[in-house]
């Protein structure tokens, strides 16, 4: 007992749980491979035409220019071909992540530190995505340090400022974190109102706000819209809307998508940024007012599920290229019909085994999660903690809406992680 004991210390400890999680994702990067057809996701290209333009630390008025600038200065010096060299970067990150998650659980719970950073160290849905040219990982490892600057401000063992500066930076990588914003300022309020901390909001909202003011005062002199982002108008209609309408009454997603398109088109869309956001924003409060509100609850909960539920296995390029029907293109009466069409007649023998072992793997963490939030919430002490969790993961899942898979998951695993540290740290208080 006292060597495994020894052993969890060990494993506890900042730089130790850094080159863990570090070799875990070197492995799995050298066993996917960097090139292309392993590594890009369809957004991939779009990402890297920014990096290598002009105006490579501006962004476009979809895109923000956190991520580019990441692939740019990698680029300035291994050369525009060199894609292993963001996602050996994008490793490191993701296991500094893995340290910050640690250390927030260790600061909410004694003794849940390093079981979090364990998990966060194996965690599939972090291992795929760090291994992904997309920004998602570096989005996600700013918010493990977010926070982890919050639970140490609420513990009062940190300052206000460093929480601003790494949502500020995690802003400057997704547009999505944006509506949070006023309600972290808000969570810090009521928890700062008896001992006197209620600038904190201020000094939060001020040091985000330095790093959204350039993009939206961009945005607002070049185009007239003082936004974070045009995206939104245009995933509402190709996503949203597709996803409601076969929740309400089965109608193809791929159907209603390409008569949005069509519309767009006839409207003269295809000029680019806000101008195509407002066509977008058009055709979606048409077609969205015809849908009744059943059909959003249906769709909701069909991407909430999934979202949670779904393996991160089935992220893999390798998964991804055996043979089967993608879950959007998969048919369906209705939500449940189309899930069991998914699992039952549309996939191949190795992807459903990669489905199963996947489900194994992360079900029981996803278990543990939900016990380490009951954990916290019985205490007085830890319920603020556990609110702010289910405040964040309620969050998640409203703006991801009915668009499901992995991938949008990976904004909940810290918290995950950190919870199902918790789970298992229940009544232990000895391992740092």
């Amino acid at each position: 007992m006292a060597q495994a004991e020894s052993v969890l210390t060990r494993l506890g400890r900042p730089g130790v749980l850094f080159a863990l999680a570090l070799a875990v994702r070197l492995a799995y990067l050298a066993w996917q491979g960097t090139d292309p057809t392993a590594a890009f996701h369809p957004d991939t290209p779009m990402f890297l035409a920014i990096a290598v333009s002009p105006e490579w630390w501006m962004g476009t008025a979809e895109r923000l220019p956190g991520y580019p600038i990441f692939l740019a200065l990698h680029f300035f010096v291994f050369g525009p071909e060199a894609h292993w060299a963001p996602l050996v970067t994008q490793a490191a990150v993701d296991a500094g992540a893995c340290v910050a998650i640690a250390r927030t659980a260790q600061t909410v719970h004694p003794g849940a530190g390093v079981w979090a950073g364990l998990f966060a160290a194996f965690n599939p849905t972090q291992i795929v995505m760090a291994g992904v040219l997309l920004g998602d990982s570096i989005f996600v490892a700013c918010l493990a340090f977010g926070f982890l600057a919050l639970a140490r401000w609420w513990r009062r063992e940190g300052s206000a400022a460093a929480v601003g500066v790494w949502f500020g930076i995690a802003l400057f990588n997704r547009a999505v974190l944006w509506p949070f914003v006023p309600v972290l300022c808000l969570a810090m309020l009521a928890a700062g109102w008896r001992r006197d901390a209620r600038s904190a909001p201020v000094v939060v909202l001020a040091i985000v706000g330095l790093f959204a003011a350039p993009i939206v005062a961009r945005n607002s002199i070049e185009h007239g819209h003082a936004a974070m982002s045009s995206q939104g108008p245009m995933h509402m209609a190709l996503w949203w809307y597709p996803l409601v309408r076969e929740a309400h009454d089965g109608t193809p997603y791929a159907r209603s998508a390409d008569a949005v398109i069509a519309q767009f088109q006839a409207a003269g869309g295809g000029q680019g940024g806000f101008t195509d956001a407002e066509v977008y924003r058009a055709i979606v409060r048409e077609r969205l007012a015809t849908l009744p509100p059943r059909a959003y609850v249906q769709a909701w909960a069909m991407g909430a599920g999934i979202n949670l539920a779904s393996p991160a296995t089935l992220m893999i390029p390798r998964v991804m290229a055996l043979p089967r029907t993608g879950f959007y293109a998969t048919e369906g009466q209705s939500p449940l019909e189309k899930a069991q069409a998914f699992l039952l007649r549309s996939s191949s023998a190795p992807y459903l085994a990669w489905l199963a072992g996947g489900v194994a793997l992360e079900w029981p963490v996803r278990a543990l999660s939900m016990f380490g939030l009951l954990v916290l919430w019985r205490k007085r002490g830890t319920r603020p903690p556990a609110l702010f969790a289910l405040v964040w993961i309620s969050f998640v899942l409203a703006v991801q809406g009915p668009v499901a898979s992995a991938k949008y998951r990976l904004p909940i695993e810290p918290i995950a992680m950190a919870l199902a540290g918790v789970a298992l740290a229940r009544g232990r208080t000895g391992v740092a």
